[in-house]
């Protein structure tokens, strides 16, 4: 459990951000159908759950409103719960296939609504009203992945450089989230019936809104890990000695098959090394947009 009080106040604009408090609870992994003595050897008895909570309640005032009825007025309250379920599955005896499910519920205590109203002096315009009182939204998902490790060894007959050995991580994903277009609504934004604007009630929650379009995803990462065996300078020591050469060198894309077009993601690339016996960290990242357009609007390759 964690529970925080923060004050921020900009002295120029006279605003404060306060949090009034956040608490969050979680819980450590559960297996409920695991045995009470032994291993667990099937994949019921791999089934782990757990739960997190977070409590917020966001609130930005002024000076003049610094503990006022006003202060309280515009206060963004909620209450996020999630919770996981996961197995893993050996198949084939060297594949990991690990299937997998999420659940989200929100709680807040404020709403809005639109509406176009042709009444006001100022002309024809969209009133936001908000709405106190208890409201929720539910979101979940699903995703199955598999997994396995690939190993090579290059040995060498020469040299203080005995062997390379290089591990290879692939692994495949495939993950689904259903539309959650109906916490969503309609208003007309002009005296054009046609012209309209699509909302949700959660606009502007601490937890932000819920999820729109279908998400049909196939995720593709590689892991690479680079070793090597080198004989120590030291002529009296023979017993080559095992160093790191890349701790990781990481490679991630998906495909959206629910997209109608642009269904590759960007690709990602980060590696990290050490040098000086460990005591300098290098780490290194790359983002590969396959979508990106010159400064004349053409597709970059």
């Amino acid at each position: 459990m964690n529970l925080s009080l923060t004050h921020s106040q900009n002295t120029n604009t006279e605003q404060i951000n306060m949090s009034l408090p956040n608490l969050q609870l979680s819980m450590d992994r559960i297996y409920p159908f695991a045995p009470k003595t032994g291993t667990k050897k099937n994949p019921i008895q791999n089934i782990g759950l757990t739960y997190n909570m977070d409590l917020q309640n966001s609130i930005t005032t002024t000076d003049d409103e610094f503990f006022t009825a006003e202060m309280f007025e515009n206060a963004r309250s909620g209450v996020r719960h999630t919770a996981s379920m996961s197995t893993n599955i050996k198949a084939l005896n060297y594949i990991t296939i690990s299937p997998s499910a999420s659940y989200n519920e929100v709680w807040v205590l404020k709403t809005i609504d639109k509406r176009f109203d042709e009444t006001l002096p100022e002309g024809n315009q969209v009133v936001t009203d908000t709405i106190n009182g208890f409201d929720a939204f539910r979101e979940y998902s699903t995703s199955i992945s598999a997994s396995t490790n690939i190993y090579g060894t290059f040995n060498f007959k020469k040299g203080r450089l005995k062997a390379i050995r290089h591990t290879l991580r692939p692994s495949i994903s495939y993950n689904y989230r259903p539309d959650f277009s109906n916490f969503y609504d309609e208003v007309q934004r002009s005296s054009d019936p046609d012209d309209i604007e699509e909302f949700t009630r959660f606009e502007g929650g601490v937890f932000g809104q819920p999820s729109r379009g279908l998400s049909s995803s196939i995720g593709i990462s590689l892991n690479n890990v680079f070793e090597a065996k080198v004989i120590p300078k030291d002529s009296t020591k023979t017993e080559a000695k095992k160093i790191t050469l890349l701790n990781s060198l990481n490679f991630s894309t998906s495909y959206n098959i629910a997209a109608d077009s642009l269904n590759w993601s960007p690709v990602s690339a980060s590696a990290n090394t050490s040098f000086f016996n460990n005591k300098l960290n290098l780490t290194m990242s790359a983002r590969l947009d396959p979508y990106a357009l010159n400064a004349n609007g053409a597709r970059i390759n």
